[in-house]
């Protein structure tokens, strides 16, 4: 007898994802010490300056310098628990939170783990935090920053900064990631002394390069690799593409195929066309990468898997025979794709007074 709620389970590997429409990682929700609480804006014209504190509406503003689809303000909360129980309400959104201590930031990484367990793919951004060593945490290094503000020139703390982080990664076009992006509004700046150090300890930085103030290698705070983890899960953008991916399986299935379709066979190929299509189109505007295979398919392995669990002999089953049986509400699937990353490293050899056809002899 089943013994929970239905379960909407996309396991991850470097090489195995699943997916279906698209959506984009635009809703950023803002915890600020205001009497505004649980009001979206979609632009900056809707923000009333008078009813926020000048930091609170400089924090608005340098998130909407990026384009995200929605800013949702949040109110700070005396009890960390009162503040997750708004966030219950909300999917796959990237938390700015100025004020959190170093106790709510360790608590807001446990609870965005486990509501990962349960498809909502929602990330956040932290400034000088310690120990987080996670995807779904990016972690700014940085002092106080002077930015260039109304004609004058003003400080802004790290933590205050990270909302600008989230804007831009909120608007970029998927051809590019966060490396390098340029900071126009940044007058001044500690930028990192040791760049690659902090890109090791899984540190996001301010770099200043040909003339301007940029942020660093874009990585996410993850440091201690394993198997499941390689260093491809260290780059934000990868990491945001199969959360896309994933959270937009997840949300397809649960409002147009749960409990509207009979799980028979004919109908698992069907979704599987309708998964298989969306990758392609994923591949075409370069989240994916079109020179590698990018499909879902019904498990064998799993399937049979699951017929054995049952007491059931599949030594006599043909390959059709174990892909096509009675799976109860389970649609068992395996996929391989790969996201794509953008131009990076640089690795260019100059060789002095020699041909290129001497070379390649």
């Amino acid at each position: 007898m089943p013994d929970k709620q239905p379960s909407f389970t996309v396991t991850f590997k470097e090489l195995a994802v699943a997916a279906i429409k698209r959506q984009t990682r635009g809703h950023i929700i803002m915890v600020l010490d205001s009497e505004a609480d649980q009001i979206s804006y979609s632009g900056l014209n809707e923000v009333k300056s008078d009813s926020l504190t000048p930091e609170n509406y400089l924090n608005i503003e340098l998130c909407f310098k990026g384009n995200p689809k929605k800013v949702t303000v949040l109110k700070k909360e005396e009890e960390i628990s009162d503040l997750t129980n708004k966030l219950d309400k909300y999917n796959n959104y990237t938390l700015v939170y100025p004020d959190a201590s170093e106790s709510d930031m360790v608590a807001i990484k446990n609870y965005l783990n486990k509501k990962r367990e349960k498809n909502n793919y929602s990330i956040a951004i932290f400034a000088n935090a310690e120990g987080m060593d996670s995807t779904y945490i990016i972690n700014f290094q940085s002092d106080d920053i002077k930015i260039s503000h109304n004609n004058e020139v003003k400080t802004v703390t790290a933590a205050r900064y990270t909302a600008r982080i989230a804007g831009a990664l909120a608007g970029l076009s998927n051809s590019r990631s966060l490396t390098y992006f340029e900071l126009s509004e940044i007058v001044d700046a500690n930028v990192s002394q040791d760049a690659d150090k902090a890109v090791k300890e899984g540190n996001l930085v301010i770099i200043y390069q040909d003339g301007s103030f940029k942020f660093g290698r874009a990585v996410n705070s993850l440091v201690t690799l394993t198997d499941g983890l390689t260093e491809a899960f260290q780059k934000i953008r990868v990491v945001n593409i199969m959360d896309m991916i994933a959270g937009d399986i997840v949300s397809t299935f649960r409002q147009n195929y749960v409990g509207k379709y009979i799980n028979n066979y004919a109908n698992k190929k069907r979704f599987i066309g309708a998964i298989n299509t969306y990758l392609k189109s994923l591949a075409s505007e370069g989240l994916l990468d079109e020179a590698n295979e990018n499909k879902v398919y019904l498990s064998y392995e799993k399937t049979k898997a699951y017929i054995e669990g049952k007491g059931v002999s599949t030594e006599n089953m043909s390959y059709q025979d174990v892909i096509q049986y009675n799976t109860g509400s389970y649609v068992i699937l395996d996929g391989v794709c790969s996201p794509t990353d953008c131009m990076e490293d640089l690795d260019l050899g100059f060789y002095l007074f020699q041909s290129l056809e001497s070379e390649e002899e």
